[in-house]
């Protein structure tokens, strides 16, 4: 491997994994040395070969786990051992498990660049402050801002208006709910939007539409970015609006679909309630940071504001800066693995500067 290298280990061979090892494999800056599922990580001290990576990814489209690989590479269960190792660069987490620990360990030895909003929103607030304090106060770099709007990277461009502190936030962070708000006001019953979310070619939601119908996946951005300005909260501390009856919360999924359309007249009229008012309801997030009130549902909005104009799967985010005279919205595809790789691609970048990844 050239000086110049950056060394990863992929933690991760999902949708999200898989387009990342296609977008950079044969990258001249980019040499991976470790790529894991939940089997077990394939590692080779040399770095994989194109034909090799490419051979990994069509492993693992077909639903295979790397253990049973059929190659002679080594198979190792402890990826922190890896990192030492292998002296890894940069640790790539494109899971959506719980990987703090792990997380909290590779920053002594490894940058880290995720797309896995659970370590900072799934931990007390303590613990997710240790953990940015120690990429701050240590040499290596932690790169999260693809946990909020994908490569919007919302963190960062919050962050960087915020400096003198925020007032509120709100708007739409899941595509699905998006997706699903356009579709209501246009006329079309609830549970057809979710089917078409589900379907190809979007599929935007989770394998369990139920994690997007309850907000459980959108009140997780919500606390990071409520946490990157010093609020103590967690995704408790968000009043949910679920669609989701408790009763079908414990359904399996399947039965769970069968009865979607139960869904679809209480919801119906809702929008009706808000079309007599000239305006139109959407599934949104509100933050008042100054009066610690955070709350997620639906919401009725004029029909010319820029979240009801937005399309398919866009994130949107209102930031009232605490000292500007009127909020910024920052609206973008802010789901989907192309955009999510974007945003890890512009991690690894800021490690060490990359030539542009053009395919």
């Amino acid at each position: 491997m050239g000086s110049k290298s950056i060394w990863i280990a992929l933690m991760g061979t999902g949708t999200i994994g898989r387009e990342l090892l296609r977008r950079t494999s044969g990258h001249a800056e980019l040499t991976y040395v470790a790529v894991g599922d939940s089997s077990g990580f394939l590692a080779k001290r040399e770095g994989f070969t194109e034909t090799e990576l490419a051979a990994i990814q069509k492993h693992k489209s077909g639903g295979k786990f790397l253990e049973a690989f059929d190659e002679h590479l080594y198979l190792g269960r402890e990826v922190l051992d890896i990192l030492r190792d292998y002296g890894v660069t940069v640790l790539v987490d494109a899971t959506a498990v719980q990987t703090y620990n792990i997380l909290q360990a590779a920053l002594e030895m490894a940058h880290v660049v995720t797309s896995n909003k659970l370590p900072f929103a799934d931990v007390p607030y303590t613990d997710y402050r240790q953990l940015i304090d120690k990429a701050e106060e240590g040499k290596h770099r932690l790169d999260y801002g693809t946990t909020v709007g994908a490569g919007l990277k919302m963190p960062e461009f919050a962050r960087s208006l915020g400096v003198d502190g925020v007032v509120s936030f709100s708007g739409c962070l899941s595509g699905t709910m998006n997706y699903v708000s356009q579709r209501i006001n246009e006329g079309t019953p609830m549970s057809k939007a979710v089917w078409e979310a589900m379907s190809p070619p979007r599929n935007y939601t989770e394998p369990d539409p139920r994690i997007d119908l309850a907000g459980e996946d959108f009140r997780r951005k919500l606390v990071i970015l409520a946490r990157l300005f010093g609020k103590r909260i967690g995704v408790r501390n968000i009043a949910v609006e679920s669609l989701v009856p408790d009763e079908q919360m414990g359904i399996g999924k399947d039965e769970f679909l069968t009865c979607l359309s139960e869904l679809d007249a209480g919801v119906s009229a809702k929008v009706e309630v808000a079309k007599k008012k000239d305006r139109a309801l959407w599934f949104l997030g509100n933050m008042n940071l100054m009066e610690d009130e955070y709350r997620l549902g639906f919401h009725e909005i004029p029909f010319s504001d820029p979240m009801a104009q937005s399309k398919e799967s866009d994130n949107v985010l209102r930031i009232q800066p605490r000292l500007w005279r009127r909020p910024v919205t920052l609206i973008g595809p802010g789901a989907g693995a192309a955009e999510t790789v974007t945003g890890l691609i512009s991690g690894l970048a800021s490690v060490r500067w990359l030539v542009p990844i053009l395919v």
